[in-house]
């Protein structure tokens, strides 16, 4: 059994990661959802991960990314919490999204993204830490589970502005 040593290396998105960002983002999550949704449903979830959406976001959410030597493995996206249910303060982050390539996953870089994040100067002052996760994504929610998130509620997942279904809201 070939059992492969890992150069894991875990910091701040630069510029020059986005295309490797992008195309690691719309993989993943066409792997994942793709079977849920409509074609025109899936091009406009893939706009928010999209290579102007990274760019988008750069000066306002944060983006960790992991690294096995120079290859973009997965990645984590907090920022300011926008869930229509819960009054956010300035002592409030959301965790946004956690994404390993799925040749990656299993090797625990989902945990190492988690616990840069959660010792990340942005959470300093943070009293909570919100996210939705789809509820039939069992393993996302465990890990969840094993940060100390709990079940919370619900958050509707929308389309076009439009709610296409429901989300596990969770919070630590």
């Amino acid at each position: 059994m070939n059992v492969i040593k890992l150069d894991m290396k875990i910091r701040e998105l630069i510029l020059s990661d986005i295309p490797s960002l992008t195309s690691l983002a719309q993989k993943t999550y066409i792997n994942t959802f793709a079977h849920t949704m409509t074609k025109d449903e899936l091009q406009d979830a893939l706009n928010s991960r999209s290579e102007s959406y990274f760019r988008s976001i750069m000066n306002k959410d944060t983006v960790l990314v992991a690294l096995d030597r120079d290859t973009l493995v997965g990645f984590i996206q907090f920022g300011k919490v926008d869930y229509d249910s819960v009054k956010a303060t300035d002592k409030n982050i959301k965790l946004d999204k956690i994404y390993v390539d799925g040749k990656y996953q299993g090797k625990g870089i989902g945990k190492k993204l988690m616990e840069a994040m959660l010792k990340h100067k942005r959470l300093a002052t943070i009293n909570h830490i919100y996210l939705d996760v789809f509820a039939e994504n069992e393993k996302a929610t465990r890990l969840y589970e094993q940060y100390g998130f709990r079940v919370v509620g619900k958050t509707p997942f929308k389309i076009k502005g439009k709610v296409v279904g429901y989300d596990l809201l969770m919070k630590k």
